[in-house]
């Protein structure tokens, strides 16, 4: 199960957070920039919008077959704090894990686009299919023909996506978006980090921390991205240790994907 908190990638909104922990980095940093200070993280990153979807380029829309690989996974302030879980991730090491994905277009019609002050020149919005892409990706990880996982997924999109998804016994996942970021440095790379809030409830027992996704695209061509991703996890405020961490990420796992396009129904 530690394994798919880390990972799940379908993520959410708790300003509250940002008001107590005084979150935002004292010089913002543009997200290439970040990239590129990969594995030196030493902050959280730089939000640029609090509510709403990363909007994705034209070429991501549509249904693919991801194939994710773990690389990578650091433990930057180890042995003195370590993420759960963390060493029974080492497994995943090198270990291909493959699921579907989609993004869809939400462009609105033409007589409401007048609304929207983010459309510019007509551009499709496209944005992830959150419910079909949590539900694989838990599949995918918690294993789609044990008889045993029976999950519910429920999302809530505005002002900013929140994701329930409930396991068996009672478990549950919910997620928050707190914010996002995204740059084109040109038209065929496209780079996105989303920050969120994970709450994960058993019985009487919770656990909070706080999770970064930053990822690199590259669009190969029709019908093929390669992407590199980062997911970074940060202490709660409400961690006894959260001051110590001085707001740097207690586990890194990088990732390589690859996507292939599939063809729509």
């Amino acid at each position: 199960m530690s394994r798919f908190l880390v990972r799940l990638t379908v993520l959410f909104l708790c300003n509250l957070l940002w008001l107590v922990a005084g979150m935002a980095p004292a010089l913002a940093e543009s997200l290439p920039d970040r990239w590129d200070a990969y594995p030196h993280w030493s902050n959280l990153p730089t939000l640029e919008q609090r509510k709403g979807e990363i909007h994705y380029p034209e070429w991501f829309a549509g249904t693919w077959q991801v194939t994710s690989t773990l690389t990578e996974q650091l433990a930057p302030l180890a042995p003195d704090i370590v993420s759960p879980g963390f060493a029974k991730n080492g497994t995943y090491l090198e270990q291909p894990v493959e699921f579907p994905v989609r993004f869809i277009d939400q462009t609105p019609l033409p007589e409401f686009n007048w609304a929207l002050s983010d459309l510019v020149n007509n551009t499709p919005l496209i944005v992830p299919d959150r419910r079909f892409n949590a539900e694989a990706i838990t599949q995918a990880y918690l294993g789609k023909n044990r008889e045993d996982i029976n999950i519910t997924v429920q999302v809530k999109e505005q002002p900013s996506p929140r994701l329930v998804t409930v396991f068996p016994q009672h478990q549950r996942l919910v997620s928050t978006v707190l914010g996002y970021s995204q740059s084109s440095p040109d038209p065929d790379h496209f780079l996105a980090t989303e920050l969120t809030n994970q709450q994960f409830i058993a019985g009487g027992t919770q656990y909070l921390n706080q999770v970064e996704t930053t990822t690199a695209y590259y669009h190969l061509g029709p019908g093929k991205i390669s992407a590199s991703q980062v997911t970074a996890v940060y202490l709660s405020p409400t961690d006894p240790d959260y001051f110590a961490t001085g707001h740097q990420p207690i586990a890194l796992y990088r990732y390589e994907l690859t996507l292939e396009a599939l063809p729509e129904p």
